[in-house]
């Protein structure tokens, strides 16, 4: 009995190791017809699919790779240090532009954690000169071994230059630190991107491509027919374009893990020209003493103010040729007593005119609206050409209504005020017909000329009319005495 159990314990073991091996064959099958599929004899369906998936996602790959480093690389880069990395490995030499003023922030620190990773930056600095803020730039980069891709400078509006530089992932930090010290750093962008997936995806499309090209070129060495030997080569072209196609994706990735991208954007500092104009007003005169007053004022009639002018160079140019003007009150920079500065001369970054004109009555509600203007030049007084910088003050002076009588003079002046308008009225009147005067002298002559021409002439050849004779004279005065 205890024969025949062991009996059965061994059918059972045998069993099971058959039933392993069974499906350990069946597994080593598939994974060779895997293989064998991916390595075909190429007929007319498999191949066609191999090429629609293998070029279609190879083109893919590379337009997406060319796209990603149109801007940030060129095959005619220039190199600005010939040193190896084990000459710059630890040692660096600081420019004038070092990172040691701190005004850069810290950028990302590259870790060798065993993964293909790509570094981009791009900086906006702020210079006042972009040339010799180039120069420094390319200085610092030298220093550290890296390589200028790209330039770019625009001198329409305001200078420009862009500039690409590639360093080693190991000196990115340092790069980005000393690139931002340069001048005044407006913006700072920094990404990095884990491409270990694509370069896995890449080289494997490699390996499968290589093997099918060789596989391609064994059945090549064993055709016969020239039909085939055609078909053969074409497939061949197109195995051996791909390869190429994944191989310079390969080796653009893998140019843009090996070397960090930066690209610094220098914008020159442009003059900015600013004139701040301040005015204030209080009640009475006292020689600007009281100056600080208010925007507006309510008076009296015949109140006496004073109007308070306070003018600042609030840009970073010299200002000259300064002009006050207030029409209301007819104010002129002559009429302001200045208490601070000068009108003549010419006002540096920082520095003002302080003055005030003193009314000495009013007589209704008035709006005083001052304006100021001024010439930009430099430090060494040539006009630089923009166009004047001013500015504007507004203030309001409220003149109360009494309920008392007008006096005499206040009468006179009115009368006065009347009659200069009357007479200003007949100005523009004679002013306006005057050009006209002529047409009525025109027309009398006219009509003296129409009349002597219809009046008529006596002739010479007519002849006299026939008088009374001499005996009819005589008879006339003999009846007359006779009469008498």
């Amino acid at each position: 009995m205890r024969a025949t159990f062991r009996l059965f314990q061994l059918l059972a073991v045998l069993l099971v190791g058959a039933l392993v091996f069974a499906a350990c064959g069946q597994s080593s099958d598939a994974a060779s017809d895997a293989r064998d599929a991916a390595t075909s004899d190429f007929d007319g369906g498999d191949d066609a699919g191999f090429m629609d998936d293998t070029e279609e996602e190879a083109m893919e790959d590379e337009e997406a790779m060319e796209e990603e480093t149109m801007e940030d690389s060129d095959s005619g880069g220039v190199a600005l240090s010939s040193r190896n990395a084990a000459d710059t490995d630890g040692e660096t030499t600081l420019g004038t532009g070092g990172s040691g003023n701190g005004s850069a922030p810290g950028a990302l620190q590259p870790l060798d954690i065993g993964r293909d990773i790509i570094f981009t930056a791009r900086i906006s600095v702020q210079v006042d000169s972009v040339g010799d803020a180039a120069d420094e730039a390319m200085r610092e980069i030298e220093a550290l071994g890296g390589l200028l891709f790209g330039q770019e400078t625009s001198t329409e509006g305001v200078n420009r230059t862009v500039l690409t530089f590639r360093v080693r992932p190991g000196d990115f930090q340092e790069a980005v630190s000393r690139l931002g010290g340069i001048g005044e750093l407006r913006d700072q962008s920094i990404s990095s991107e884990d491409v270990t997936a694509r370069v896995t995806d890449l080289r494997s499309q490699i390996i499968t491509a290589e093997a099918s090209v060789e596989r391609l070129r064994e059945f090549l060495t064993g055709a016969t027919g020239l039909e085939e030997v055609a078909r053969l080569e074409a497939q061949l072209l197109e195995r051996e374009t791909v390869l190429e196609r994944l191989r310079g994706q390969l080796r653009v990735v893998q140019e843009r893990v090996d070397l960090a991208t930066i690209t610094v954007v220098l914008t020159q500092t442009v003059p900015g020209p600013d004139l701040v104009l301040t005015q204030t007003l209080y009640k009475g005169i006292d020689q600007g003493i009281s100056c600080q007053g208010d925007q507006s004022l309510t008076l009296d009639a015949q109140d006496q103010f004073t109007v308070c002018f306070r003018i600042d160079n609030a840009g970073d140019t010299h200002l000259t040729d300064i002009t006050l003007l207030e029409e209301n009150l007819d104010i002129s920079g002559l009429d302001v007593v200045l208490t601070e500065g000068s009108l003549n001369g010419s006002i540096a970054p920082g520095e003002r005119v302080v003055g005030y004109f003193e009314a000495n009555e009013v007589t209704s509600s008035v709006s005083i609206e001052t304006r100021v203007s001024a010439t930009v030049i430099n430090e060494a007084g040539e006009d630089l050409g923009v166009a004047r910088v001013g500015d504007r003050g507004n203030g309001f002076v409220e003149v109360r209504e009494t309920d008392a009588l007008p006096g005499f003079k206040d009468s006179l002046d009115s009368g006065l005020d009347v009659l200069a308008k009357l007479i200003g009225i007949a100005v523009i009147l004679v002013g306006l017909f005057l050009p006209f005067m002529w047409i009525p002298i025109a027309l009398w002559l006219v009509v003296r000329l129409l009349r002597g021409r219809r009046a008529p002439q006596p002739t010479h050849n007519e002849p006299a009319p026939a008088g009374p004779s001499v005996a009819e004279e005589h008879d006339d005065k003999e009846a007359t005495d006779v009469n008498a």
